[in-house]
């Protein structure tokens, strides 16, 4: 640590950057620049793809991996400790570096993760990040090799599809998703399947299917036209082009070459088996034709190769189009090269605006500055009132200390009613009986006290206080649960899910990193589980879905606000048919002790 120190002291006073410690430095091939300790040797051609990572190790697996795979590299920073500079600091610059086309990240850390989500969600090239030290076991030995902080797993999940990242999770994707990304970008889902073989081509129509591809329609003479070069003429040909019967290679790149040219084909899909050694130098040339092809036609050409693995090297060599040896993980690549190409084709008309609601920002704050100042949590009422001052909408409610209190407020709030137990020890009030509920009448709150009372102290002997909250009962609706907390590295987060009692039966939830849009804040609740409930079916009437995108966005409001909230729930949120609005019913705000 002493040693440590001294570097950032040095570099301080001299106004210098430096990479590391506990790495192996920088590698720009363009510029033919290598600095690693270990001794290497040149075995990776320049390219287009530039590397950050944590792990040296990792780094140079990954190199070697890309290099007998035809893929060339651009520039690489295994950035160890990153006292100094870290890998967001470069992510800034491979964006601006005008030979970077497609980076890739190991990350065992993230030292900037807001940082590192601006950055993305503005990159106008393609951002894969291999993140490690997900789990419990992995953190203990991160912590000794990068002294590294690890994020819930969930939320670098939810962090890197809001910004854009293309999350890889093995080598064999990261493989297959640098090659697509060297593609053109796709601009639409009609794709042409051109297949020599009848079998890759049903494969490649289920894989089609299966990611979201759509067979572009081929007119007719087109089709008549290939017909016309076929021995037996027995094929009848459609999209997917089975092409077994045409044995001219020469043929094919003039077909793929019509297909680019249609307005209505965004794509091409080549498979190609080579079915004999005597073929080789053919297979070559033709590849090397339709690698043309692709960079002519600003189309993406996504070839895949059945060939003897000794032959590979030779006819990879020099490609400006990668190969594909496996068809579903291809047409896999394919559907996050289409989500990255949209992202980016769209990226100048995004405008990421924040909502902002009138709210009583003084009086939340002076809530939660009570709670702060005594160490402690807000009660049930305080959380109430916090919410209310957001916006939220919340019942009519009564605190108080005395059983004939209670009753008065009951008779003003209105009958049926609800009886919360109020107190900073028991957070799971309905499991210690804290909660009483349709209590219709006078009688009803004096024995729901006694026996609520007599529940609680059982668990909680120690009781401090005797204090309720006195609300009345809601209408039927759909109950949700709004929260959200402080993440260690991406800061608040807020998250809707079903909520009531089924909150720890599905565990299931969708975040977003604070703050949100609308548009996320959409997208949350309609890719939640439930989100058909909430649509309306089985004769259900429609929930008032807007009502819930708001609430999301006043939660995110306040959790950007108040960092010193490190929980909350709204749980439930009851919803009710459209147009009816939604009420907070319970809620729990837990905040930071210093």
């Amino acid at each position: 640590m002493k040693l440590e120190q001294g570097l950032v002291d040095a570099a301080k006073k001299y106004g210098m950057r430096f990479v590391g410690p506990n790495c192996i430095g920088l590698i720009s091939v363009p510029v033919g620049m290598a600095v690693p300790f270990p001794k290497m040797k040149k075995n990776v051609d320049l390219g287009v793809v530039s590397m950050i990572s944590q792990s040296g190790g990792v780094g140079m697996a990954i190199i070697n991996t890309m290099a007998s795979n035809g893929i060339g590299l651009n520039k690489f920073a295994s950035i160890g400790n990153s006292l100094n500079v870290c890998g967001e600091d470069i992510l800034d610059y491979y964006i601006q570096d005008e030979t970077t086309k497609i980076i890739f990240m190991y990350l065992e850390s993230i030292q900037q993760g807001r940082k590192l989500i601006e950055l993305a969600e503005k990159s106008p090239k393609p951002i894969m990040v291999f993140k490690s030290n997900c789990y419990s076991t992995a953190a203990k030995i991160a912590a000794s090799h990068t002294a590294s902080l690890s994020s819930n797993d969930a939320v670098v999940d939810t962090a890197f599809k809001q910004a854009g990242i293309t999350r890889v999770r093995t080598e064999t994707e990261l493989l297959n998703y640098m090659k697509a990304f060297h593609l053109p970008l796709l601009k639409g889902k009609r794709i042409a399947i051109i297949s020599r073989s009848g079998g890759h081509a049903i494969i490649s129509a289920d894989s089609c299917e299966r990611y979201g591809f759509q067979l572009a329609e081929l007119p007719q003479e087109f089709l008549t036209s290939i017909e016309k070069e076929f021995k037996a003429g027995v094929v009848k040909l459609t999209n997917p082009l089975d092409l077994g019967d045409l044995y001219y290679l020469n043929v094919f790149e003039r077909i793929v070459t019509d297909a680019l040219k249609m307005d209505f084909v965004d794509g091409v899909v080549f498979l190609h088996t080579s079915l004999s050694v005597a073929e080789h130098d053919g297979t070559k040339d033709l590849f090397n034709r339709l690698s043309k092809c692709c960079v002519n036609s600003n189309k993406p050409v996504a070839a895949y190769l059945a060939i003897p693995p000794d032959e590979f090297p030779d006819i990879n060599e020099g490609l400006s189009i990668p190969i594909f040896t496996n068809i579903v993980e291809m047409f896999e690549a394919l559907a996050e090269h289409y989500r990255q190409s949209t992202r980016i084709i769209n990226l100048k008309n995004v405008k990421k605006e924040i909502p902002k609601f009138e709210i009583q920002a003084d009086k939340a704050k002076e809530i939660i500055d009570a709670g702060l100042a005594q160490k402690r949590d807000l009660l049930l009422n305080e959380a109430f009132d916090v919410l209310k001052y957001y916006g939220l909408p919340v019942l009519g409610q009564a605190h108080v200390v005395e059983k004939e209190e209670a009753v008065k407020a009951a008779e003003k709030l209105g009958y049926p009613c609800v009886m919360k137990i109020v107190s900073e020890q028991v957070s799971h009030k309905s499991d210690a009986g804290g909660v009483k509920l349709f209590l219709k009448n006078a009688d009803d709150i004096r024995k729901a006290w006694d026996e609520m009372f007599e529940s609680v102290l059982k668990l909680y002997p120690d009781l401090k206080d005797r204090r309720v909250l006195i609300q009345p009962m809601a209408g039927e609706g759909h109950e949700l649960i709004i929260g959200g907390k402080q993440d260690s590295v991406f800061g608040p987060v807020v998250l809707v899910g079903l909520g009531g009692i089924y909150v720890e039966v599905f565990k299931q939830a969708e975040m977003g990193v604070c703050p949100v849009t609308r548009e996320q804040a959409v997208k949350m609740v309609e890719n939640m589980k439930g989100y058909a409930i909430l649509k309306g079916c089985r004769g259900q009437k429609r929930a008032d879905i807007d009502s819930v995108v708001d609430a999301i966005l006043k939660v995110s409001q306040l959790l950007v606000d108040h960092p010193e909230i490190e929980e909350l729930d709204c749980n439930p949120l009851r919803v009710f048919e459209e147009g009816k609005g939604s009420l907070a019913l319970d809620a729990r705000i837990i905040l930071k002790k210093k």
